[in-house]
């Protein structure tokens, strides 16, 4: 019944106009933001700190607007979700604009690569982007429960253009994909195994994982950490930061050196969009869980 209720609603999603595909998630998303009152106190509570640490109200209606958006936004992550097996390649230069895909292109061809986002905007969009440009990433993704909903969500993700691991067996097939000189995609600012990093993001401690800058250091890959925020139906804008890769030798602080600098353009890119930061939605800094 469940796969059943699925597969209608992803057809409907994927055959009406964008505009009522998305007039659906906001309404989704308002009715969510008002029958889970849980969670709109967690996403409160990250978001007040983003906004208190950028200079923006954390009480009001403008900070109400905000996590009104905040809902809405992650509805359009899983309208966008659906809809992105059908972006046609031929023309997904005019859905995703990516401004520096010049740059990025230089510094990903021939060698190891390895993209990293915050849980902001939509990354998958670009995994078409990329995939139109002729490569193949490798991404990690969480495993979640019912098994239906995992296996039907996953076989969307990316556009369905992009290789899939689960969390728990990722590390033989990312270290073999670098190997390979592939490219590899990570949503890296939840620690899920809890042994990350000690960062401050935002004026407060918090973990984010090492695995990204333990990847690049130690297979001296190209590195850009970006975003791929949402700018209207189905269009998005990709945008990044190639990061220089320490090789002093001393692969732990390369790493820690690494990590911090990840962090901080993390700290940048949800700043600057905090509606799009769905990783609100769950525990991020310690204290408030």
């Amino acid at each position: 019944m469940l796969r059943l209720g699925l597969e209608i609603v992803d057809r409907i999603v994927a055959a009406v106009p964008a505009h009522v595909a998305y007039a659906f998630a906001d309404l989704g998303g308002d009715l969510w933001y008002v029958a889970a009152p849980a969670r709109r106190r967690l996403v409160a509570a990250n978001l007040a700190r983003v906004c208190a640490a950028t200079g923006r109200p954390t009480t009001g209606r403008t900070f109400t607007k905000l996590l009104r958006s905040a809902f809405r936004n992650h509805a359009r992550y899983y309208v966008e979700l659906l809809r992105g097996p059908h972006y046609p390649l031929d023309r997904i230069t005019e859905i995703v604009d990516v401004p520096d895909w010049q740059a990025f292109d230089a510094a990903l061809r021939g060698r190891p690569g390895i993209l990293v986002t915050s849980h902001i905007g939509n990354f998958e969009p670009f995994g078409s982007f990329v995939a139109a440009h002729g490569y193949r990433p490798l991404s990690p993704i969480e495993e979640i429960e019912p098994r239906e909903l995992y296996e039907f969500l996953a076989a969307r993700r990316g556009g369905s253009r992009i290789d899939l691991v689960t969390v728990r067996e990722s590390t033989r097939p990312l270290i073999r994909r670098l190997r390979e000189g592939g490219l590899v995609g990570i949503i890296g600012d939840r620690d899920l195994a809890g042994d990350g990093r000690s960062v401050e993001m935002f004026g407060h401690p918090t973990t984010i994982p090492i695995g990204p800058a333990w990847l690049a250091v130690s297979h001296r890959a190209a590195l850009i950490v970006g975003r791929c925020l949402r700018i209207g139906p189905d269009r998005f804008r990709a945008e990044g930061e190639p990061m220089e890769v320490p090789a002093s030798g001393d692969r732990r602080a390369d790493v820690a050196m690494l990590v911090d600098g990840i962090a901080a353009r993390f700290e940048r890119d949800i700043g600057e969009a905090p509606e799009q930061w769905w990783g609100a939605f769950q525990p991020f800094w310690p204290d408030l869980t």
